[in-house]
């Protein structure tokens, strides 16, 4: 059998690829609604979010569902701009989509990590916009403050700040004025919520973010079932998507491969990270579906044979493996 005629190929080339997954995790979420109890804020929210936004369960649920979904047209955005996967631009989306329908139910409302993930994807665009950019400290800048409001939001964020530089720094866009922009623009967001806590004389909320970044859980505890499934099926995705842009990544461009090998270490830093910590790991887990969606966008998109089409077929299977476990354990 051809290659173009295998599943894989047929899939990653299908014109309706993903509008079908949109589709798809739109009634994984009905189905969900319908048999499964509200739920509650995931474990570890921030208190400035949670003590300062709240909705109807309803409009949370699906505002939940909204604000992934402009976070899947914000991948969109960001594969068109640096041609992450050269062939289909939108193909990371309908991963990300897939990757949603098999989230802990605890994650379907609304809730802080997607507010940091819409910020990380943003970052992610001016990062990548300062490569070896004679105006490179201006998208730092715009970078670190997209950074800024993911803190706001989880304000463990501020752990993976480094990455900010490091990426910089592989991207030859580091230097002494980026560095000092990069801290300029991480303070903005604090900075107009400093203005705001001051007005109001609620210097409390300024503090609060501070507050959570100094909170520590208990190393390795805090894991429930739904949680723990949905991590490893994105490290086992994660494992195989970077072993195989390391054994053929030289088939890219030196910039697209720059800019893949800053995803394959911020996703393995963001799984460590809820290993140690799993409460507040929870709330990373968008960021990390995000990064893991274009890796494995990459690799299914250009990976070719028998094993490559084996390993799609079962990756779609644990999707759904995942998504039904969840929803008949908890109804």
């Amino acid at each position: 059998m051809s290659a173009k005629k295998r599943f894989q190929a047929r899939v990653v080339a299908g014109r309706y690829t993903l509008p079908a997954a949109l589709l798809i995790v739109f009634a994984c979420r009905l189905l969900a609604q319908a048999v499964l109890p509200v739920q509650g804020r995931p474990a570890g929210e921030g208190s400035l979010w949670a003590g300062h936004v709240s909705l109807p369960p309803a409009l949370a649920y699906w505002g939940g569902f909204l604000a992934q979904a402009l976070a899947g047209c914000l991948l969109i955005v960001l594969n068109n701009a640096f041609a992450l996967i050269r062939i289909r631009a939108s193909f990371q989306t309908a991963v990300w989509f897939a990757l949603l329908a098999a989230f802990p139910p605890a994650l379907y409302a609304l809730h802080a990590g997607d507010a940091a993930a819409l910020a990380f994807v943003c970052a992610l665009y001016f990062l990548f916009g300062s490569y070896r950019h004679p105006s490179a400290p201006s998208f730092l800048f715009a970078a670190a403050a997209c950074w800024g409001v993911g803190c706001l939001a989880v304000p463990q964020l501020v752990f993976f700040l480094p990455f900010l530089w490091i990426g910089a720094w592989m991207f030859q866009s580091l230097s002494l004025r980026g560095f000092l922009a990069t801290l300029l623009g991480w303070a903005l967001p604090y900075w107009f919520l400093l203005g705001h806590a001051y007005w109001h004389g609620q210097m409390d909320l300024f503090l609060a973010p501070f507050r959570d970044m100094a909170r520590v859980a208990p190393p390795f505890r805090g894991f429930d079932a739904p949680m723990a499934g949905m991590l490893g099926y994105l490290f086992v995705l994660w494992a195989v998507a970077a072993g195989r842009f390391f054994a053929k990544g030289y088939e890219d461009k030196i910039r697209t491969r720059n800019y893949l090998r800053f995803l394959v270490w911020m996703a393995l830093a963001f799984f460590f990270y809820a290993v140690l910590q799993p409460p507040y790991g929870a709330l990373l887990m968008p960021l990390s579906a995000a990064c893991v969606s274009v890796l494995a966008g990459h690799l299914f998109v250009l990976g070719h044979g028998r094993m490559a089409n084996a390993f799609f077929i079962l990756a779609l299977a644990g999707v759904f493996a995942l998504y039904l476990w969840n929803v008949w354990r908890l109804s």
